[in-house]
């Protein structure tokens, strides 16, 4: 990854643009002892995304000091076992990555992001790659069957009243999507 977002206030993108942003001066979260400033995979990991008194700032990664961690774990025992270099994280890695850039960053390595024409994003959600790539890797291994995951679709598509079903003998269902009325069958063994 050569870059990370990060929001600013809308009112200091100018200074930040010109004379960069010290560490000093913007660190806003202490993590593990390290004192840094927050910053996101995607723009759209940020809650800030929508926020229009806020900015998305492009920051090339080039000589920073930087530490991803896993949120959801931020205030847990658990922090030091997801709390990585940024170079040793693997994208996917963690649910809820968010990185923390430990160092000054220079007004070379800032520029504004162009949501509607920039360079484009490998991810935009890494909370939704997170999930997609551990089904993946459990299918991958084996873990379950499609035909196991088809069935719990089915239960949980009706759990989510997403289907309707109805029962066609003791042993056949049919599942049928409210949407789009396309028909899915399930077949009990017993």
């Amino acid at each position: 990854m050569k870059y990370l977002y990060l929001y600013i206030e809308n009112d200091k993108i100018n200074d930040a643009i010109k004379y960069g942003m010290k560490l000093s001066e913007y660190a806003n979260k202490i993590i593990n002892t390290k004192k840094g400033i927050i910053a996101y995979l995607t723009p759209q990991d940020s809650p800030l995304f929508q926020d229009k008194n806020f900015t998305c700032l492009k920051i090339k990664t080039s000589d920073l000091n930087i530490f991803i961690y896993n949120k959801i774990f931020e205030d847990t025992s658990n922090l030091n076992n997801f709390f990585i270099e940024y170079d040793k994280y693997t994208l996917g890695s963690f649910e809820e990555p968010i990185a923390l850039i430990c160092s000054t960053i220079l007004p070379e390595n800032i520029c504004l992001y162009n949501q509607i024409m920039d360079t484009p994003i490998l991810i935009e959600d890494s909370k939704e790659f997170y999930y997609q790539k551990a089904v993946q890797e459990m299918i991958d291994n084996n873990y379950f069957t499609n035909y196991e995951l088809y069935q719990m679709l089915l239960i949980l598509g009706k759990q989510k009243k997403l289907f309707e079903s109805s029962d066609i003998t003791d042993k056949i269902k049919i599942y049928t999507d409210k949407y789009n009325n396309k028909n899915y069958t399930k077949k009990s063994s017993f």
